[in-house]
C-alpha cells in the first residue's frame, strides 16, 4: 500500500483494550510518528482516506488481539515484535530481521528500566546474534525518565562444528553446529561436493533464531597444505546477490574445510 500510494512514511495507530495505544510504521525500521488521540493513521506526504487504510488499521488490530500463535506461524522477528508490544508501557517497536538494532518507544508516563530488562530477555531468547536494544521515552513526555542508553547484548558463544557426516542411503551431507545451548543440523546433496558442504552449514545456521538471509556465492579450494590439510575459501552473499562476507577454513579434507570456512564467514 505504501508503494501504491507513493508514500515515504505510513503510521498506523490502534487502541487495543489490553495493550493500550499501539503504533506501527512503514518503513518498519523507523519508530512510528506521533498520532493525535482519535486518529488512526497518518501519511507522508498527506493522503486521502480510503478502504486500504481502513483495512491496514483493522489488520494491525487483529494481530494485536492474537492471544496464541502456533509455533512457526511467524518468523522470529515478527514473534519478537508481538512479545515486545505486550510489555507494559510499550507503544511502538522498530527494527527488522536484517538490522542489529531494536528500538522501543514508551507511552506517556512510563519509565524505561524495567522495560529494557524485560525486552533484553526476550531478544536473547529470539535472536542468536549481537543486538542493541534501545528504549526511548514518549515523544514530548517530560515526566518520564527512561533509560536512553542502548543496551548491548553479548551473544551466545560462537558457532562450533560438532560433526560432518555422510548419509549413504539418502546421498546427503549432514552438518551439525552448536552455538551456546542451541544445536542445529543442516543437510545438502553430497553430489554438490564442497558447495554442498557450505549449503549444509548454512542450512544448519538458518535453523537458529533470528538469522539474516545468507546464501553461498562461491567455494574455492585454495591449496593443500604441506601436511596434507585442505585450505578452502568461501564467500557468502545477502539479498540482491551482494557479497557480504568471506571465510577461510582448514581441515583434513575439503568438505570439513569448507564447513569451517563457512562458519568463519558467518562470524564476520
Amino acid at each position: 500500500m505504501r508503494t501504491e500510494r507513493g508514500l515515504q512514511r505510513l503510521t498506523i495507530a490502534v487502541d487495543d483494550p489490553r495493550l493500550g495505544r499501539q503504533r506501527f510504521a512503514a518503513p518498519r525500521g523507523e519508530l512510528a510518528d506521533h498520532i493525535e488521540p482519535g486518529t488512526s493513521w497518518s501519511t507522508e506526504p498527506s493522503g486521502e482516506p480510503g478502504a486500504d487504510l481502513e483495512l491496514a488499521v483493522a489488520l494491525c488490530g487483529v494481530v494485536l488481539r492474537a492471544s496464541t500463535i502456533e509455533p512457526g506461524a511467524l518468523d522470529p522477528f515478527d514473534a519478537l515484535e508481538l512479545e515486545l508490544r505486550r510489555l507494559d508501557g510499550v507503544e511502538a517497536v522498530a527494527g527488522d530481521a536484517g538490522q542489529d538494532v531494536v528500538r522501543i518507544q514508551l507511552g506517556p508516563g512510563h519509565a524505561g528500566g524495567d522495560v529494557a530488562r524485560a525486552a533484553l530477555a526476550l531478544v536473547k531468547a529470539r535472536i542468536a546474534r549481537s543486538v542493541v536494544v534501545e528504549v526511548v521515552g514518549a515523544q514530548g513526555d517530560a515526566g518520564a525518565r527512561p533509560d536512553l542508553a542502548p543496551i548491548f547484548w553479548a551473544p551466545t558463544p560462537p558457532l562450533e562444528l560438532i560433526a560432518v557426516r555422510e548419509d549413504a542411503e539418502t546421498g546427503e551431507l549432514e552438518v551439525h553446529l552448536r552455538g551456546g545451548e542451541i544445536r542445529t543440523i543442516g543437510r545438502a546433496p553430497r553430489a554438490h561436493g564442497p558447495a554442498g558442504a557450505a549449503e549444509a552449514a548454512l542450512a544448519a545456521w538458518r535453523d537458529r533464531p533470528g538469522t539474516p538471509p545468507r546464501a553461498v556465492a562461491w567455494v574455492r579450494e585454495v591449496e593443500t597444505a604441506a601436511d596434507g590439510r585442505s585450505v578452502v575459501a568461501v564467500a557468502l552473499e545477502g539479498p540482491g546477490h551482494v557479497t557480504v562476507a568471506h571465510g577461510i577454513g582448514t581441515a583434513s579434507n575439503p568438505l570439513e574445510a569448507t564447513v569451517q570456512a563457512t562458519i568463519d564467514a558467518l562470524s564476520r
